[in-house]
């Protein structure tokens, strides 16, 4: 601490070597009679009366002498003044020369009594102050001590002697942190003639003692010479009673300013004298000088809680009554509401008169949400459904709750102080239990599924939480596990799976696992580069088992080849069952050799016979195989299905009963189908379909009276396609149907228009597809030939001997149907398939057409012609036409009419031909 006494008589200046004025104090200014600023960087020479110029240059020459005398001073007024000067070459703080000079007015004129008084007051200087070091110093030399009062060895524990005579005595033992400051303080002892500031001054035994030290600049006894005395006091007790007083406030503030609690006071009128930053903040004031003066209304809370809070405040001031730790709420100035803990007491002065009240709250929101929250785990722990264990940290069990006992039927009095390890069932391996721990105790949890024994010995499975709980040093307080009864779950889980993945009457992987197989075995042969194999297999003839002997029979069939399809393959590859009477085998990491002689050894054993009934009758089928390699056939899932149905068909063309490879070729025939079918579904739409007709004559009169509707195609840009392949196609994509109506009003439609021209009927004859006989309803037909007029017997419907053996009962009431509409039917292309008398007995009948395979070798071959006759002689004995196809020659032609048969078509008499070609043989024929 430094203060300056600006009532000193003494003046100062600093000049240049030259004698320009650098600096001067108020004193030396009004010596010289001018004002501070105007004598700045002037000579002081000029102030130098003329007589004593000499002895003033001489002084300034003097470099390295202090020295004083009296001169004569002619002021800026022209009055002239005798002073008493002292001046010193020196060094200012720049270190650049200059002399200091300080002055008073001199006292040689002056009574002896004013002599005397300077003496007295230099007495009264050593004396006023006894209590304290009393020292003098010389002008230039303030830091170094002349004189020094004896109680220097009582006060600071150094000898005089030692103090005066030691250079830099003072400085030395000044603290470190305190000797620049002081030091550098002492510009303003000249300027002003007094300085006081405090420091640390080492004390004889080493400790570090305050010192108040006061330095005044004073005339010497006979005012001569100018000189400075201070007086040192140790202020350590008091400063540190200061500092100790400071610091005690300052904990305090800080106190209040960091608790975790809200800390206010008021007057007794209610007005806020104080608060810490908690509360204002929760009262929505910047800082807590703001509040002070405010009232509660003032504030962020609402008017109700406002005067609640005045309520309580004034209860405590008039009954001076402590009002401790009771729960109210509080709206902050966010909007939100907590809760808190409150405590208000009186505040009291000296006297213990209450001047006001002290308010302490604390935030308990989070505490009572947490209370809540325990009451909630309790209610948890006690009445939930799922198991709770808790263990210690050595794992042994502490506690458990109610749903644990009825979970596993164990109580606490069974297991306390057990390990859990009681519990398992030997489903999992030692290494389950170790990955367990392990995640366990990095991760401070584990859930998972585990299968346990309950107290009656039944194993459950677990849906299990397990979490670390540790203490604040990170050591493991205890285990809480946490797990429900999932047993039920898992038994529907794998009832669920199975009906997913497996079909259900052969219990073989379905579609579904089987792609998912396939594609794993895809990855598998990808990686570590061995061949993949797929086969596509399709039973033969299954669907006419399925129609005759029922499905029941079917799915027995069914199951009896999936069995013996499994005994052909190896563990490791897999049977599936596609749908219907498809399979699939995976053959992973397998030999070309090996996938033949599975394949072959899958056509042996379907070849055998199989006994389906309680009567031993063996029945019969075989299988189409296509087989596919992967990657050379397909990169992927889809395209090796594709590809090995493709393959599958191309066995089923070739003959059934055997297997083929996949080949590019058959990819080829694929995309030709597909753009044939795409073209099609247009071909009626751009007129591109059209009914030919081939004659069919009376061989007894040789005449055309019948004819055989049959469809041509002729594509814009492929010219006429055969119908043996568009045939199929219609059928495979549904358009049959379409198709066939379409033939059928247009067949209708010519039989009209030649029964107006020709004043006859002529009977066409129309190829019904099994598929479209099926979804054929012959109401519509009656209905379409009422219509025109034309009776049932204008169309005949040809079937294929296939038709009758499906769906017999169907069949036979859909040929009565005709029969009854006067529809006639025939039976197309008889003799090579399923021929049967029975069923030409049991159905209504009108026509056989004997097939061409059988006309073409009439002549050459006996057995023909036998077959022929035979045919012809039974249907006439069933009262049943016979019409021959295919004849070419008349030699064939003659022999027909010999065995008596009724009609014949054939390029012999004419192809198929347009309807106009037609027309115009009916015209050649009637003239």
């Amino acid at each position: 601490m430094i203060e300056a006494n600006r009532s000193s008589t003494i003046g100062y200046l600093a000049l240049t070597q030259t004698g320009q004025i650098l600096e001067i104090n108020p004193v030396a200014s009004q010596l010289l009679g001018m004002e501070r600023d105007k004598l700045l960087q002037r000579d002081f020479s000029a102030f130098v009366a003329h007589e004593d110029q000499d002895r003033w240059s001489l002084c300034i020459s003097k470099h390295n002498e202090p020295g004083s005398l009296q001169l004569l001073l002619q002021r800026h007024d022209s009055t002239v003044l005798q002073v008493q000067l002292q001046y010193k070459h020196q060094n200012d703080e720049t270190d650049s020369p200059i002399i200091r000079i300080f002055l008073i007015e001199s006292m040689q004129y002056k009574q002896p009594e004013a002599a005397l008084s300077a003496c007295n007051k230099r007495e009264d200087y050593l004396f006023l102050f006894s209590p304290v070091i009393v020292y003098t110093c010389d002008i230039f030399s303030p830091d170094s001590a002349k004189f020094i009062s004896t109680n220097l060895t009582k006060i600071l524990g150094y000898a005089v002697e030692e103090f005066l005579t030691t250079p830099n005595f003072w400085v030395d033992h000044l603290h470190p942190a305190d000797r620049d400051r002081v030091l550098a303080n002492f510009s303003l002892l000249y300027f002003f003639g007094t300085q006081l500031h405090e420091y640390r001054f080492q004390h004889q035994d080493g400790s570090w003692k305050w010192i108040r030290d006061e330095l005044h600049i004073i005339p010497g006894i006979d005012g001569t010479f100018i000189e400075v005395i201070g007086y040192r006091n140790d202020i350590t007790e008091s400063r540190e009673k200061e500092v100790a007083l400071s610091e005690s406030r300052n904990l305090l503030k800080t106190i209040v300013d960091t608790v975790p609690a809200g800390i206010f006071w008021k007057d007794k009128e209610l007005r806020y004298l104080g608060c810490n930053p908690n509360f204002a903040n929760d009262a929505g004031v910047e800082s807590p000088r703001e509040i002070i003066g405010k009232v509660d209304y003032d504030l962020s809370w609402t008017k109700t809680q406002a005067e609640l809070y005045r309520y309580d405040d004034r209860q405590v001031i008039d009954s001076g009554t402590p009002k401790l730790y009771y729960e109210e709420s509080l709206n902050t100035s966010d909007g939100k509401t907590i809760w808190l803990q409150t405590s208000k007491i009186p505040l009291r002065n000296t006297q213990q008169e209450v001047i006001g009240v002290l308010g302490v709250y604390q935030d308990i929101t989070e505490q009572k949400q947490a209370n809540d929250s325990m009451r909630l785990a309790s209610a948890i722990y006690q009445f939930g459904n799922e198991a709770i264990m808790v263990t210690d940290e050595n794992n042994l069990i502490m506690a458990v709750n109610p749903a644990f006992t009825r979970i596993t039927g164990y109580e606490l009095t069974d297991v306390i102080g057990k390990n859990p390890r009681i519990f398992q069932s030997g489903r999992h391996k030692k290494i389950f239990y170790q990955k367990m721990w392990q995640k366990l105790l990095s991760e401070d949890h584990w859930q998972g599924e585990i299968w346990d024994t309950r107290k009656n010995g039944d194993i459950q499975a677990k849906w299990l939480n397990i979490s670390v709980i540790r203490q604040s040093n990170e050591r493991i307080y205890c285990y809480v596990a946490q797990f429900s009864d999932i047993t039920e779950k898992k038994k529907l889980d794998e009832l669920y799976l199975a009906q997913a993945n497996y079909d259900e009457l052969t219990r073989l992987p379905n579609r579904s696992l089987f792609k998912y197989q396939l594609n794993k075995e895809i990855r598998k042969s990808r990686r570590n580069g061995s061949l993949l194999s797929l086969l596509f297999l399709d039973l033969d003839h299954f669907k006419d088992i399925n129609d005759t002997l029922g499905h029941a029979v079917g799915d027995k069939l069914l199951k009896e080849v999936s069995l013996r399809i499994t005994k052909c393959v190896r563990e490791t590859d897999t049977v599936a069952r596609l749908g219907g009477d498809e399979f699939a085998v995976i053959l992973p990491d397998v030999s070309r050799s090996r996938i033949e002689t599975i394949a072959q050894n899958i056509i042996q054993i379907l070849n055998e016979p199989f006994i389906l009934d309680q009567n031993q009758v063996e029945q019969y089928i075989s299988t189409s195989i296509g087989i596919v390699l992967y990657p050379q056939d397909g990169v992927d899932i889809e395209s090796l299905m594709k590809h090995a149905d493709q393959a599958m068909y191309k066995a089923k063309t070739e003959g059934r009963g055997r297997f083929c490879y996949f080949t590019r070729s058959m990819q080829y025939e694929a995309f030709e189908k597909m753009i044939l079918t795409h073209h099609l579904r247009s071909a009626l739409a751009n007129n591109e379909l059209q009914v030919y007709y081939q004659p069919i004559l009376d061989l007894f009169c040789k005449r055309i009276i019948k004819a055989e509707a049959l469809l041509r195609w002729k594509h814009p840009e492929r010219g006429m396609i055969e119908p043996s392949i568009f045939i199929p196609l219609a059928e495979e994509s549904g358009l049959i149907q379409e198709i066939g109506e379409w033939v059928f009003q247009q067949v209708c439609s010519d039989i009209k228009q030649w029964l107006n021209i020709f004043g006859c009927l002529i009977q066409v004859s129309v190829n019904v597809s099994p598929i479209q006989f099926k979804f054929f309803s012959n109401h519509s037909w009656s209905a379409s030939l009422a219509q025109l007029g034309l009776p049932g017997n204008s169309i005949n419907v040809e079937i294929t001997e296939g038709l009758l053996l499906k769906d017999a009962s169907n069949v036979k009431d859909r040929l009565l149907e005709y029969r009854n509409a006067g529809i006639e039917v025939s039976i197309d292309d008889f003799g090579t398939g399923f021929s049967s008398l029975s069923y030409l007995k049991k159905f209504d009948i009108d026509y056989l057409k004997i097939d061409r395979s059988f006309i073409s070798n009439l002549i050459n071959n006996e057995t023909d012609r036998a077959l022929v006759e035979a045919i012809i002689v039974m249907a006439h004995k069933l009262d049943i036409n016979t019409i021959a196809e295919g004849v070419e020659t008349m030699e064939q032609q003659d022999l027909l009419i010999q065995f008596g048969c009724d009609y014949a078509q054939g390029f012999y008499y004419s192809e198929a031909i347009s309807m106009e070609a037609f027309e115009k043989l009916l015209v050649d024929q009637q003239n």
